[in-house]
């Protein structure tokens, strides 16, 4: 009994060791700060863990302060934290209002500190308050979305037409760029009824929405693109509770892959695209460090490709616009099944 004491007992100090020495490791190069709403959010919870992964296989500890979806709130943590005096290696910038939020970037900007933007794309004439941006495209998720409705279009033989869109909660230019996307995709083909604003990014906020719209537009809408899956699978309920079948007398497309893949793979939703959390937040870091390294950053944009198995190289200079790439995926489990980015399945990065 005694050696088995011993036995875990020197277990014990040799697992304290390394976790002393990963620890110590992740801090050596300096801390992150990356300033973000709530990971009540899953999306927002995937984009923490591929962070944290990146940070520390980069060898720098990261410290995340969230926010309640509120941008004032957001704005007075920036100021705590620069009133802190911390010794910081960069930040990482998710504001929740982007307009709203321009004061506080511009404020660490200020610090001489790199400032990395993510998951909104920063609005025209800050340039100079960021070093880089790093995430998703949301025009390019828009049009992803608008192409995949109008190929299902084009193999129904039931009519589509007019449609309504359900967007991100108003503020948010995440939702100002996908709607663009999508309408420039469907131009001349399609007609939008309505773009109403969600109060929220999950199933209760398109449900509410599409609960309204559904019933007052029945004799008319063909179609819903909701913006996110977990918003339109809602809608798929809501469009079932009024007599329309999905797939047949409606189509609905999120458009990214958020959560319950079910509506993907039993044919409500029409296809979803591989927008990862994980990878947004992965990628945000990855910017971070390869400016630290060459503190250069190269013009214009890249797209990184949508390798199934490979994600981009650390090596390098970032660009000053870095874009995730979108992949579609078909509504069969097949095609949801055969989906991977950078090495990962669609199972693991759009399942949260």
């Amino acid at each position: 009994m005694r050696h088995g004491l011993l036995v875990v007992a020197g277990i014990a100090a040799i697992a304290a060791f390394h976790w002393t020495d990963s620890r110590a490791f992740a801090e050596d190069k300096g801390e992150i700060v990356y300033f973000l709403p709530s990971s009540t959010n899953p999306y927002i919870g995937q984009m923490e863990r591929g962070a944290k992964a990146k940070a520390a296989e980069s060898g720098y500890a990261v410290k995340f302060l969230e926010n309640n979806f509120n941008q004032a709130e957001q704005n007075a943590q920036v100021q705590q934290q620069l009133a802190s005096g911390e010794k910081v290696a960069g930040y990482v910038w998710y504001p929740f209002d982007n307009a709203a939020g321009v004061g506080a970037m511009r404020a660490l900007s200020r610090t001489g500190v790199p400032v990395v933007v993510t998951n909104q794309l920063p609005l025209k004439g800050t340039e100079k308050f960021f070093t880089a941006y790093a995430g998703a495209s949301d025009d390019l998720s828009g049009k992803t979305a608008g192409e995949m409705l109008l190929a299902a279009c084009a193999h129904s033989a039931t009519k589509c037409d007019a449609g309504a869109i359900i967007r991100f909660p108003a503020g948010v230019s995440a939702g100002d760029d996908r709607v663009t996307g999508f309408e420039n995709a469907i131009k001349g083909k399609l007609t939008v009824i309505s773009v109403t604003p969600a109060d929220g990014f999950l199933e209760d906020s398109g449900y509410k929405v599409a609960s309204q719209i559904i019933p007052a537009e029945k004799s008319k809408i063909t179609w819903v693109y909701t913006e996110n899956d977990s918003m339109a699978g809602a809608t798929a309920q809501a469009a079932r509770e009024n007599g329309l079948i999905p797939g047949k007398n409606i189509f609905i497309i999120g458009g990214t892959c958020h959560g319950d893949s079910s509506h993907v793979v039993n044919g409500d939703l029409i296809g979803t695209a591989i927008q990862s959390g994980y990878f947004e937040g992965w990628l945000a870091v990855q910017t971070l460090v390869k400016y630290i390294k060459t503190d250069v950053v190269l013009p214009g944009s890249v797209s990184l490709p949508a390798d199934p198995n490979t994600p981009p190289s650390d090596s390098g200079s970032p660009h000053k616009y870095n874009f995730l790439p979108n992949p579609p995926v078909g509504n069969s489990q097949a095609a949801y099944d055969q989906a991977k980015l950078w090495g990962r399945p669609a199972k693991e990065l759009c399942n949260f």
